[in-house]
């Protein structure tokens, strides 16, 4: 059983036949279930919170994975795409530099690159 077997029954099967072993319940991380199911619509992010908000009143992981069951509707099925942080440029304050340059006078920021290679060689 993997976190999406588990995000698979809470928001489209419902089954209910996932944490029925020992193992799996070792194996259920509140956080990665939430963190996934956020991702799936903006409605579905405001029952995450919520139930992030009460998490620590369960006192099992069973009674919570029976919470996720509870709270979600059966939704239809669609690809949950992970959401990544997007990495900053290293030289950003360069490129913002070339860009005004390559504005102010009217040439390509390609232009204005090989402009400063041949000035620092």
């Amino acid at each position: 059983m993997n976190i999406f077997d588990l995000i698979s029954d809470i928001l489209f099967y419902k089954k209910k036949n996932c944490l029925t072993t020992v193992d799996e319940e070792q194996e259920f991380s509140p956080y990665l279930v939430n963190r996934w199911l956020s991702m799936y619509s903006p409605l579905v992010v405001k029952h995450c919170n919520f139930i992030n908000k009460y998490q620590g009143i369960f006192e099992s992981k069973k009674s919570l994975y029976s919470l996720f069951m509870a709270i979600f509707p059966k939704m239809p099925y669609k690809k949950i795409n992970y959401f990544k942080k997007t990495k900053e440029d290293k030289n950003s304050e360069q490129n913002e530099l070339i860009n005004k340059i390559s504005h102010n006078m009217e040439l390509s920021t390609r232009e204005i690159k090989q402009y400063i290679s041949v000035l620092n060689s």
